[in-house]
């Protein structure tokens, strides 16, 4: 296996931890569209409704 392979591998592996931290650390909803997100928002960034609530 070459360096860039072997290099390659452990880039995926550290992109699939992150996603999944992130998954993890969410902390605020949409009511209306399920929409899940990190800061606090007035209104939602996928469908507009202001039926935000923490998580």
């Amino acid at each position: 296996m070459s360096m860039f392979e072997r290099l390659g591998k452990k880039v995926e592996r550290l992109k699939q931890e992150a996603e999944a931290g992130r998954a993890d650390s969410v902390e605020y909803r949409c009511r209306a569209c399920g929409e899940r997100f990190h800061r606090e928002q007035e209104t939602c960034p996928d469908c507009g409704s202001r039926e935000i609530e923490r998580v």
